[in-house]
């Protein structure tokens, strides 16, 4: 277990330093400085972070994981990016920082919380369909 969450501490600061730790660049759109990362960046660092999240859940399959599991993720990616934001002059780093660990813990877990209903809901409509089809023995014509 904690060889899986060791590779997946290591997935989320490898997909801050592989999307968005090489671009620190501001561009301009229209007249406006945006930036420094482009929307595939972050949708794509976001798209690993989830799947590797889901990965592990999945392999691990322990309730309790469901507050772990984000925690370890969100603080891996929180790291680098600290490290790195915290050389802004204005200070709000400090405010982005606290709105990426809850935010992103709160978002993972309940992605993980609505997958595992999910699959526990189906897991039940299975176990009674196949006690149902038990109890009722052949029918006719079987």
């Amino acid at each position: 277990m904690i060889l899986t969450l060791a590779a997946l501490a290591a997935v989320s600061a490898g997909a801050w330093f592989a999307f968005l730790g090489w671009d620190q660049e501001y561009y301009e759109v229209d007249g406006v400085a945006q930036g420094p990362y482009r929307p595939w960046q972050v949708i794509a660092c976001g798209a690993v972070i989830v799947l590797a999240c889901t990965a592990a859940f999945c392999y691990l399959r322990r309730v309790w994981l469901l507050a772990v599991i984000p925690v370890v993720a969100v603080v891996a990616f929180a790291v680098p990016w600290a490290a790195w934001a915290s050389q802004d002059d204005t200070g709000l780093w400090v405010v982005g920082l606290l709105l990426l660990l809850v935010g992103g813990t709160m978002g993972l877990t309940a992605w993980l919380a609505v997958g595992y209903g999910v699959v526990e809901a189906i897991r039940a409509f299975r176990r009674r369909r196949t006690v149902t089809r038990a109890r009722s023995g052949p029918g006719p014509g079987r």
